[in-house]
């Protein structure tokens, strides 16, 4: 997948945000992005507007705003880059016509290229690197010892709860039934959804939530057609230190 749609230029990296954050608003659900997703999105765009409107004259900006503004773009460049290979540049929802307006260089609907059914769960393992951060690490197998995404998905669809800790509490089961976790999803339990293309990131849950239960699970997703989604993980666990 080329990586060079996103623009070099500023002037240009502006409008090429501003059509994506406008056009993903617009269309968020008929292109199946996920609604935090979409929120994040217009966070960073509206953000990046006053660095932006800072530093476009040369004759005016300061050192000041031009370190701001370029700290602030690589990070947000970052997340747009996952943001488009993972929901946006292969979309079969989204016509080839638009995904090529949008300045995506899509590859086209390629029969050869389209992946297949996943059919195995993520291993979820939880490690508490303290400071209310939790590292979160998905295998394919029990015997593989590298973390790494399953080679048809775009991601990791998490699902993550915090509980208070009670000594009567019963411990999670790692042998949950997927027909259980499924409940549990569509009950709305409180666990919160997120999504990663990786298959290792830290997350900070806050200060706060040292001594909280986390409790996971996850499954591998492809974002260009959820019918070929992989089956739920087990339930996995810890308190947050």
């Amino acid at each position: 997948m080329s990586k060079n749609y996103i623009p070099v230029n500023n002037n240009s990296f502006m409008l090429f945000q501003l059509n994506i954050n406008d056009q993903v608003t617009a269309n968020a659900a008929a292109w199946n992005v996920p609604a935090g997703e979409v929120t994040t999105l217009n966070n960073w765009s509206t953000g990046y507007e006053p660095l932006y409107n800072a530093i476009k004259n040369k004759n005016t900006r300061t050192r000041e705003q031009v370190l701001a503004h370029n700290a602030y773009r690589k990070d947000y460049e970052a997340f747009l880059r996952s943001l488009c290979q993972g929901f946006l540049v292969n979309n079969t929802l989204i016509p080839i016509s638009e995904r090529a307006a949008l300045g995506l260089n899509p590859r086209g609907l390629n029969p050869r290229s389209e992946r297949p059914d996943i059919t195995t769960a993520p291993i979820p393992k939880l490690t508490p690197m303290g400071g209310g951060m939790v590292k979160f690490t998905f295998k394919q197998t029990d015997s593989n010892t590298r973390t790494a995404r399953h080679p048809d998905s775009n991601g990791v669809e998490v699902y993550a709860k915090l509980t208070p800790l009670a000594s009567d509490a019963p411990p999670v089961s790692d042998s949950l039934l997927e027909e259980e976790i499924v409940n549990v999803q569509d009950d709305d339990n409180g666990f919160e959804p997120y999504f990663s293309t990786r298959a290792q990131f830290v997350k900070e849950l806050g200060l706060e939530n040292i001594g909280m239960n986390l409790t996971v699970y996850a499954r591998w997703v492809n974002t260009s057609d959820p019918t070929k989604n992989g089956p739920y993980s087990a339930m996995t666990s810890l308190v947050v230190s």
